[in-house]
């Protein structure tokens, strides 16, 4: 993945001007992570908050609409308990026996995604898990050109 600076600074400038402006949460949720989208290469993208043991979609971009209405209990979905276990973030293999959360729900693809890159961080608000930034290329290696420093490193606080 080749990456465009001018591009890069104009959505970080796109995301800085949303976090100031007086929008509504789920208005800003969503506008923030349509431009984080631009800055990965995934065809779709996810940020849940934590609500007890479950994590609810606050934005979405390449999954179903109705996944905005789904709750994802973390003790039935092994790969988000890893990402919110996890100080740092985590890559999945290609070849992974946990379930994906989002089978049947990105657009365009019918069923289960065998072979995909998928990556997840853990947010933290004040030492605190908020909940998961999640991000999925339907082609394998597509994040593998993605350095380490690339892939947020360390969970975002």
């Amino acid at each position: 993945m080749s990456i465009n600076y001018d591009e890069t600074r104009e959505h970080l400038v796109h995301i800085i001007k949303n976090l100031s402006s007086d929008m509504a949460p789920e208005a800003r949720y969503q506008r923030l992570l349509e431009h984080l989208v631009h800055l990965f290469p995934c065809d779709a993208a996810s940020l849940m908050q934590l609500e007890g043991d479950t994590l609810k979609p606050v934005a979405i971009v390449g999954l179903s609409p109705d996944t905005l209405g789904r709750r994802f209990p973390v003790t039935e979905h092994p790969r988000l308990q890893q990402i919110l276990d996890s100080k740092t973030t985590v890559q999945f293999p290609h070849v992974c026996d946990l379930p994906d959360p989002f089978d049947g729900l990105v657009t365009g693809h019918q069923g289960s995604l065998k072979i995909h890159d998928c990556v997840g961080t853990r947010l933290m608000l004040d030492d605190v898990p908020w909940g998961v930034l999640t991000l999925d290329a339907l082609e394998a290696g597509a994040m593998k050109s993605m350095s380490p420093d690339a892939r947020f490193v360390r969970p975002l606080r």
